[in-house]
C-alpha cells in the first residue's frame, strides 16, 4: 500500500511539473505595461478584433491551424476547401504539411525556415514574451527573420495576443472533459495499484512467503 501511495504521488508531481509549473525550465521575464496586459487578458472583448489584425498583419507567414487560419497562400489555394470538406476545418498536421509543402517551402526560402504555426504559442511563451517579440522582434531575438510589422502599435499587438490566448484555451465543455479524464486516469492508477498490491500479497501467501 505504501508503494502504491508513493508511486501515485510521484506521478502527480511529474504531471504537475510537465503541464503546470516546470520550475526547472529557464524563464525570461519581460515587461508589459498594465493597460496592454489587460487587453491581452480580455479575450471576450478583444479576441475577435485581434483575429482580424492577425489576418491582416501575420497571416502572410503564420498559421493558426487550431482555428483553421492558414497562411495566405494556402488560404487562397482551391485545394483547401476540398480538404476541409474531407477532414474538417482543422486539417491534420501531416495532411496540411504534405499537400501544401510547396507553399511552406516558399516561406522557408524567404526566411530560412518555415514560420511556426501559432496555435499553442501562448501556452508556450505567455503574453509578455509575445507582446514584446511581436512589437520589437529584433530587440527580443537579435537576428530573427521576423519582420517588425507591429512596431509602434502596442494596443493592436495586445489585441493579437488576446486572440492567440483565445485559441489556446479549450471550450468550457472541453475543459470539463479534460478534468474528468485527469481524475479518471489518477483513479485508475490508484485502483490498479491497490489491486496489484493485494494480488501480490495473495500470491506470496500461496507460496508461503507472506
Amino acid at each position: 500500500m505504501i508503494k502504491t501511495v508513493f508511486f501515485t504521488a510521484i506521478s502527480l508531481i511529474f504531471f504537475y511539473i510537465i503541464w503546470i509549473n516546470n520550475f526547472f525550465a529557464h524563464k525570461e521575464k519581460y515587461e508589459m505595461p498594465a493597460q496592454y496586459a489587460r487587453i491581452a487578458e480580455d479575450v471576450k472583448s478583444y479576441a475577435r478584433e485581434g483575429k482580424q489584425l492577425f489576418e491582416q498583419n501575420c497571416q502572410a507567414c503564420h498559421s493558426v491551424r487550431y482555428d483553421s487560419v492558414y497562411i495566405s497562400a494556402v488560404q487562397a489555394n482551391p485545394k483547401l476547401k476540398t480538404l476541409q470538406e474531407k477532414y474538417g476545418k482543422v486539417l491534420p498536421k501531416d495532411v496540411y504539411e504534405g499537400v501544401f509543402n510547396e507553399d511552406l517551402m516558399a516561406l522557408k526560402e524567404s526566411f530560412g525556415k518555415v514560420p511556426p504555426d501559432l496555435s499553442t504559442i501562448y501556452l508556450v511563451k505567455g503574453k509578455e514574451y509575445l507582446f514584446n517579440f511581436t512589437l520589437e522582434p529584433q530587440k527580443v531575438l537579435p537576428g530573427t527573420s521576423m519582420p517588425a510589422v507591429m512596431t509602434g502599435r502596442p494596443e493592436e499587438t495586445a489585441k493579437i495576443v488576446a486572440y492567440l490566448k483565445s485559441v489556446s484555451e479549450p471550450t468550457p465543455e472541453e475543459k470539463s472533459k479534460r478534468v474528468l479524464m485527469g481524475i479518471g486516469t489518477i483513479a485508475y492508477l490508484v485502483v490498479m495499484g491497490i489491486l496489484i498490491w493485494l494480488w501480490k500479497g495473495k500470491i506470496l501467501k500461496r507460496m508461503g512467503l507472506h
